[in-house]
């Protein structure tokens, strides 16, 4: 199954997939009688469908720092009058919508408004500099920004707004702070207009991935295939009305989006947001506070939280039921054991901007294997392939492979036709990451296919050496990358963080190669070791590949 794309439209000619290049789409509904129709509108779904259910009064979204609440009922009127507000503007039907704020409900309100408005928006991630929001400028020309005093990034947008390009910027009010801008409440009007009609084939969102290997790469989901996910989420992961969910992720970041729209209130449960989501003591604090159920974060962070209690801070945790750690690596071991001995198993997942999705998920109904990403959510196949002359072939179980998903949800680039041909193979999307699946069917995740390393005709997986690394007692943190070599063609290459106490040199790596040989296959032993001060890690804090490895290019220096 593939869409039929509405032409009614602002889009520009040539940014959208064409059929026989997007993925095979899989059908998913919750149930017989409630399929998604034609004109399913996201703006609809979270707020004013909830008020038809009978939760107009029922929370859907708190602020952590005012204690300010949302109820859904407030939100289906306030993106109304919002919505009615950009269409006499002049909005129209594909217009681009931008926003960069802090994690605050008012971004909310914008992306329920442009929703209904027929608009398209594009988040911009918080503390974005004026050259980087050019980029997501050029991309998707969106005709008006939204911006926050405290998304970091406002004196850049004040000093480069006519070179940016926008037609209008306005600001959320933020007491005693003069932004130079209009109110985005100048906007808002009582006497509403219908919302717009919108084809649910229509694009709802277009983010961008972290452009790791280059500038920023958008894609899009319509309307249709982001409620989709979010049905499917809601189903895998036991969402409903009464739970209280929140993530140390930014509003502007597909986690902290989906994690605060599709996962969160179109299931019926209230979201939580945390702006100061860098601050372990105040996440615990919140946590706490506002008795949250369901909670997400990256491994680092639970780590940061760990330390705060190992320090003695008093925290009283009774509400809690299922926690996410995301991005755990070979070090993890002892956090997550130190969470597992206060009652609180983190488990792992996989997700993507491809998707709007988590793919792979824990079970609600049988236990996990420690650091295991799960099984297929619900709607979505998962498996390890290999792909020979553009042939896909999905291998057994135990096989390692790239990760290969279809699903209710799949990768459509923004205006990127070459890359969409490349990552989507027989209707599959195929990811740069590498899974096995064991023999009760859980996967496991081996790390990115562009680092695996391939060392005198044997193929290593960097994860593996980076577990065996981490159960010698001076490994804090490890990350194993391939390093060029003109006998081996690649050699394994480790970097390392010490715990405190520990010496580096010569007898150091003797004994950590030792204990890679005595654990793993000699080949997989690290021919290269490095000890460094930290490991290299983007704005959300996941470890970054490819600055790792330009660490190889950096001299050794003697204390190390």
């Amino acid at each position: 199954m593939r869409d039929d794309y509405p032409t009614d439209t602002q889009v520009p000619p040539g940014h959208l997939v064409p059929t026989e290049h997007q993925p095979e789409y899989l059908d998913f509904q919750v149930a017989p009688a409630t399929p998604i129709s034609q004109t399913h509108n996201v703006g609809m779904a979270l707020a004013d469908a909830q008020v038809a259910y009978g939760r107009s009064e029922a929370i859907a979204a708190i602020h952590a720092e005012s204690g300010s609440t949302y109820t859904y009922g407030r939100l289906a009127r306030e993106s109304q009058e919002l919505a009615s507000g950009l269409i006499r503007y002049g909005i129209r039907k594909g217009d681009r919508i931008a926003y960069s704020t802090a994690n605050d409900p008012a971004a909310i309100i914008v992306m329920l408004a442009a929703w209904k408005a027929g608009a398209i928006v594009v988040p911009i991630p918080a503390n974005t500099r004026a050259t980087e929001i050019a980029d997501y400028v050029e991309d998707t020309r969106p005709r008006i920004l939204f911006v926050h005093p405290r998304a970091g990034n406002l004196e850049a947008v004040e000093a480069q707004k006519e070179a940016l390009g926008f037609e209008a910027i306005y600001a959320f009010a933020d007491e005693g702070v003069e932004t130079g801008f209009p109110s985005w409440t100048d906007l808002f009007h009582k006497n509403t207009l219908p919302t717009v009609d919108v084809d649910c084939n229509h694009p709802a969102i277009i983010w961008h991935t972290g452009g790791t290997t280059g500038r920023p790469k958008g894609c899009y989901h319509t309307h249709k295939r982001f409620l989709a996910a979010g049905l499917s989420f809601g189903v895998g992961a036991g969402v409903r009305a009464g739970q209280r969910w929140a993530s140390a992720a930014p509003i502007g970041h597909a986690l902290g989006i989906i994690h605060s729209t599709i996962y969160s209130m179109l299931n019926g449960a209230t979201v939580v947001f945390i702006e100061n989501f860098s601050d372990a003591r105040h996440l615990l604090a919140c946590i706490e506070k506002y008795r949250i159920t369901h909670f997400t974060a990256l491994m680092i962070t639970w780590g940061k939280m760990a330390v705060e209690l190992r320090n003695g801070l008093d925290w009283k945790e009774e509400s809690l039921t299922r926690c996410f750690a995301m991005w755990q690596t070979a070090s993890s071991a002892d956090i997550f054991d130190f969470w597992k001995n206060r009652g609180i198993e983190l488990l792992n997942n996989f997700g993507s901007t491809s998707f709007a999705n988590w793919v792979l998920i824990p079970p609600l109904d049988e236990p996990t294997p420690r650091a295991a990403l799960g099984k297929p959510m619900p709607g979505y196949q998962v498996e390890a392939v290999e792909i020979t002359n553009g042939e896909l072939r999905v291998l057994p179980r135990g096989e390692l492979g790239r990760m290969a998903v279809r699903g209710p949800s799949g990768l459509t680039y923004w205006n990127h036709p070459d890359y969409q041909k490349r990552d989507v193979v027989d209707g599959w999307t195929v990811c740069d990451d590498i899974i096995r699946y064991d023999e009760t069917g859980f996967a496991h995740y081996l790390g990115r296919s562009d680092y695996m390393i391939s060392t005198a005709g044997f193929k290593v997986a960097p994860i593996e050496v980076e577990q065996a690394l981490s159960k010698h007692p001076s490994v804090k943190e490890v990350a194993v990358i391939p390093a060029p070599c003109p006998v081996r063609y690649e050699q394994v290459c480790a970097f390392i963080v010490l715990n405190p106490g520990f010496t580096p040199g010569s007898e150091l790596k003797k004994e950590l190669r030792n204990l890679v040989s005595n654990e793993l296959s000699p080949y997989k032993a690290p021919r290269i070791i490095r000890f460094i001060d930290a490991l290299p890690r983007d704005s959300v804090g996941k470890v970054q590949g490819a600055l790792v490895k330009k660490l190889l290019d950096a001299p050794e220096t003697s204390a190390h």
